[in-house]
């Protein structure tokens, strides 16, 4: 009997894919070039490796570590999900997250699909034994000494604030600039701008209109770009515009997200620090008519959740019942209360009781006619003002139609 040996065939090693990730905090040209530097680190390290395949890099300019959605680090743990690499390469721990509760997270669901991660400034590889233990350490050391920084810049800031001296970014503001002596100054090409948007917000013209009248006249916003109603908002609630100063008007929780501060944290408020751009009086003013409007569209959502509006009847008589007409066909207007309850119209009576075709009508809200003392019948028109603001005004009857015959 002869027996012939086969040998086993030695197995082919599998090459790595091996990607690695970088991140920096800020935005900043000394930290660019560090980010460039890491980028041709790890792609250099990667391919110089004939055991490894190069699987990219990921990289999240100017985001800071606390936070979870980071683009390119969801965008590599989706890639990871996918199964298109087997380990990743990372500069340090912090640099992968400097929360310990998104580092284990990402961390274990990686291992979990088979990949691991390696931080090279503390050599610790997931996959391995103690990887875990050492990296949890390691994570809760690099978010202390992060938490220590946040708390050292905050008591500086608040040292500032006590002593009624604002960020540095303040005198950027809209309609400011700095001075040399760090002092805000008036910017009077974007200050025109701003006496604008008060002087119409002070009419009583809204928000939207005056982004819309800025937008038109081309004039461009803080960005440089289109305005929105939300920059238009912000200028008109702003109190520096009127000399003052409000310091720590936001603070970041717990997650290190920002907040408006609506009084967790202690705020300043300084008063006259600055040459003015609007006179506190006009800023007074306009905070009073932007309250009204906010209560009144308050009270009219009210009435429309309430279930138990009911209409009242258009028969009932009211001041103005007789005195008004229509600009079209020359019926009179009657009271009316439209949507359930909820919405008080003088209308048309030819619109109303006929059809629309028989009269396109005019629907005069009722709030529109407060403060009007009509002591003859006048006719009633609808007319957009130079903002775009639809307005009402009233002519004695009479006259009307005088102006109409001729």
């Amino acid at each position: 009997m002869r027996v012939k040996v086969i040998k086993a065939k030695k197995p082919t090693e599998k090459r790595l894919r091996v990607c690695a990730y970088v991140r920096v905090s800020t935005s900043s040209e000394d930290l660019e070039e560090s980010l460039e530097a890491q980028k041709e680190h790890f792609s250099t390290l990667i391919t110089s490796n004939p055991a490894w395949v190069f699987a990219g890099v990921y990289v999240d300019d100017g985001i800071s570590g606390f936070i979870n959605q980071r683009p390119q680090f969801q965008a590599m743990l989706r890639d990871a999900r996918q199964g298109k690499f087997d380990l990743v390469m990372v500069k340090s721990v912090s640099r992968f997250a400097r929360n310990t509760e998104t580092l284990l997270k990402a961390t274990r669901e990686l291992k979990s699909l088979g990949i691991g991660v390696y931080f090279e400034l503390q050599r610790i590889n997931t996959l391995t034994a103690t990887g875990e233990l050492m990296l949890t350490i390691k994570a809760a050391f690099a978010q202390g000494e992060s938490d220590s920084g946040s708390q050292l810049i905050k008591m500086s800031c608040r040292h500032r604030f006590e002593k009624g001296i604002p960020m540095a970014r303040t005198a950027k503001t809209y309609g400011f600039r700095a001075g040399k002596d760090g002092s805000i100054l008036v910017k009077e090409e974007q200050a025109r701008v701003v006496r604008t948007i008060f002087d119409l917000a002070e009419q009583g013209v809204w928000c939207s209109k005056i982004r819309a009248k800025l937008n038109k006249q081309n004039i461009p916003s803080p960005e440089g770009k289109l305005w929105t109603d939300g920059q238009v908002a912000d200028v008109l609630h702003n109190v520096m515009y009127k000399g003052d100063l409000l310091l720590q008007k936001t603070f970041k929780d717990a997650n290190r997200k920002t907040c408006c501060n609506h009084g967790e944290v202690q705020s300043w408020y300084v008063r006259e620090d600055h040459e003015p751009i609007v006179s506190p009086a006009q800023w007074e003013q306009v905070q009073h008519v932007l309250d009204a409007r906010t209560a009144s569209i308050a009270g009219a959502n009210k009435k429309r959740q309430s279930p138990k509006a009911s209409p009242r009847s258009c028969h009932s008589r009211y001041p103005l019942s007789g005195m008004m007409y229509c600009p079209h066909c020359g019926a009179v207007l009657h009271h009316k209360w439209c949507n359930n309850g909820r919405d008080e119209y003088w209308v048309c009576s030819t619109n109303i009781k006929k059809r629309a075709s028989s009269c396109k009508g005019i629907f005069l809200p009722a709030k529109a006619t407060e403060g009007w003392h009509v002591q003859e019948p006048v006719v009633v028109q609808r007319f957009e003002d130079e903002n775009g603001m639809v307005r009402f005004t009233a002519y004695p009857k009479e006259e009307y139609e005088i102006m109409k015959g001729e």
